[in-house]
């Protein structure tokens, strides 16, 4: 009897159980795809280990999108204002620049805005970011800057204009004078670097001239001898003895012709060549921007070959007092010194 009830509970009840089952998992397989659930989608830069996000580092986070407004709110809005009005919480020496009127020191491209957070602005509380803020950072920074002036106008380039980019660039031929009323110098050199400076020098014997900051340089003819002087564009922020400098050079207490032998580039800045006449002196002459604690400027390096030890001496043509800054950690004594008109 009891044999009996069981058979029947299994035909009766579990039979037609386990045959709906087998009948829905068929189905369920071949349902039409509306019907199907869809598949689950892993992230394609998902961590691979158990750790929370963040704890462990991933493939995704090289590239991260960097915000640029929280960099320019915790490195420019104490001075620029949160806004970029100009507004900031620091009192300074003179207004800091307002974005949202247009107030850019060497124009609103990218390119120009992010040599300006590098390098900081000589003669300016502006310092450079070049230490602080990695590259995509300064790109970020620009940018969100750029987005907080008026509507960009985009133009065609002058085609007269020779801008630097990304790579330092050198020209050569006459040069404009340096200040008004002084004579042309038929061979003349403008090195452009990445940084925004751009130097001039006279090339019959080198001497430098002029340091700018800003746009490069224009000429009305490239291909040809059109009579047309090349026309520095940069903001003047160094004039050697207004354009005049003397002689750079010095042998036994006697001034020495300076003969350029040729230009090239290494670690990303122009290198100006020069033998010193009837010697064995070979000089490299370079120069780039820096920073020293909040201050920016420039530095003009001096690498010299003197094999038979000539009683050699370099004249900077510095004007004015020198004013003591310190001296950082390489034991390097800095001084800062002022030109004719004030600029740094």
């Amino acid at each position: 009897m009891k044999d009996m009830a069981v058979n029947l509970i299994c035909t009766l009840v579990l039979a037609p159980i386990l045959a709906f089952g087998i009948f829905a998992v068929s189905w369920w397989g071949t349902a039409p795809a509306s019907y199907q659930q869809a598949p689950v989608m892993q992230p394609a830069n998902q961590n691979s280990t158990a750790e929370p996000p963040g704890t462990t580092p991933s493939m995704s986070s090289s590239v991260r999108p960097v915000s640029g407004r929280l960099l320019f709110l915790a490195n420019c809005a104490s001075c620029h204002g949160a806004d970029g009005s100009g507004q900031g919480s620091l009192v300074l020496d003179r207004p800091a620049r307002s974005f949202k009127d247009g107030g850019f020191s060497f124009g609103n491209t990218i390119a120009s805005i992010q040599r300006v957070i590098t390098s900081g602005i000589p003669g300016t509380p502006m310092p450079g970011f070049k230490a602080t803020l990695n590259p995509r950072e300064r790109v970020a920074v620009a940018e969100y800057v750029q987005s907080l002036g008026p509507p960009v106008v985009k133009v065609d380039p002058d085609d007269t204009v020779m801008t630097v980019t990304d790579r330092p660039k050198v020209i050569r031929g006459e040069l404009t004078p340096v200040e008004p009323g002084q004579p042309l110098h038929v061979r003349g050199l403008v090195a452009g670097g990445t940084d925004g400076l751009s130097w001039e020098y006279r090339t019959d014997d080198v001497r430098l001239l002029a340091v700018r900051q800003g746009a490069f340089v224009k000429r009305q003819n490239w291909n040809g001898r059109s009579g047309e002087p090349i026309k520095p564009l940069g903001r003047l922020i160094r004039t050697v003895r207004g354009g005049e400098a003397g002689p750079a050079f010095f042998i036994d207490g006697q001034p020495v012709v300076s003969r350029l032998t040729g230009t090239g580039i290494e670690d990303d800045v122009i290198v100006i060549r020069q033998q010193l006449a009837s010697s064995d002196v070979h000089v490299m002459e370079s120069g780039h921007a820096t920073s020293v604690g909040s201050m920016s400027g420039y530095e003009r390096e001096y690498t010299i070959s003197n094999p038979r030890r000539d009683r050699l001496s370099i004249n900077l043509n510095l004007e004015g007092p020198l004013e003591p800054l310190g001296t950082d950690r390489d034991g390097t004594s800095w001084y800062r010194s002022r030109g004719p008109s004030g600029l740094v």
